[in-house]
Parts: structure tokens; sequence; C-alpha cells
């Protein structure tokens, strides 16, 4: 089983993508991270990295988010880092939809450590409220920008 989340929005599929791979944004959109510590001058680029950190002093994790192939405008899949709690595989998929805007796609599965254990409907119920807002927050950070802005 996936875990998945969905959303579309009136953003372009140039602009979520460009939202979503500006590394030093990452904390504002993920769910969870609480900074953004250092990020490859590569990235997206597959084996680049993000170094954050999740949670809230004193318990903080430092780990890393490493791209592990990455489709410009379309795709991209992470394995992300939680420490001794194991990693999550990622994937991101963006398409077009009929009026011009972004349907965003959010695949997380436990890809290592105690999460692999979790009964699939218990990991849902955990991880799918998250994403959601995980992309709403990306669709906000992509909606503000001015065409301008975008690269």
């Amino acid at each position: 089983m996936t875990l998945a989340a969905t959303r579309e929005v009136r953003a372009s599929r140039q602009q979520i993508w460009d939202a979503m791979t500006d590394g030093w944004t990452y904390a504002q959109w993920v769910v969870g991270n609480s900074r953004t510590r250092a990020v490859d001058s590569d990235w997206p680029a597959p084996g680049s990295a993000i170094k954050h950190s999740v949670g809230v002093w004193p318990l903080v994790i430092s780990d890393a988010t490493v791209s592990e192939s990455c489709t410009p405008g379309e795709e991209l899949v992470l394995r992300a880092g939680l420490g001794r709690l194991g990693a999550a595989r990622i994937t991101l998929r963006l398409s077009d939809t009929a009026d011009g805007g972004c349907r965003i796609e959010m695949i997380e599965v436990p890809a290592s450590g105690p999460m692999r254990i979790v009964p699939d409907q218990l990991a849902l119920a955990a991880v799918y409220p998250r994403n959601r807002e995980c992309l709403l927050r990306l669709t906000a950070l992509a909606e503000r920008l001015e065409p301008s802005q975008v690269k």
C-alpha cells in the first residue's frame, strides 16, 4: 500500500517545481522540519542532499534528505532520513491540469528502520494528514511567486 496525497492547484507545474526544488525552502513546506542546515549546490540532482533538522529543541534530530532521482518538471524521488527512526522514500509527481494548473501527487513509503514494521493502515492514518498539509504549504509557497520570480 502506498501513502498518497494529491492536490490540484492554480499554480503552473513550473511554479510548483521551482518551489519544490528550492532546497532552502524545504523546512517551510515539509511538516516536521524545523530548519534547513545546508543544501548541496547541485540540488536536486541525484545523490545531492539537503541537511535538515526535524523536531523542536531539545528533541531535534539532524539528518538529510537525499535526491534519489529527478526528472525536471515531472518527478522527484527523495529518501528522507529521520535518524534512528529510519527513513522514508517520498515520490513527488507533477502533471498539468486542463485549466493550466498543476496536479501534485505525494507518495510516501517507509524505507528503513522501525517504521517498516508499522501496519499500513496505521502508517496511513499517521502520514496522510501530514502529507496533505505539506501539499497545502507547497501550494501557498508557489502561488505567492510572481512570474518574474520564477526561474
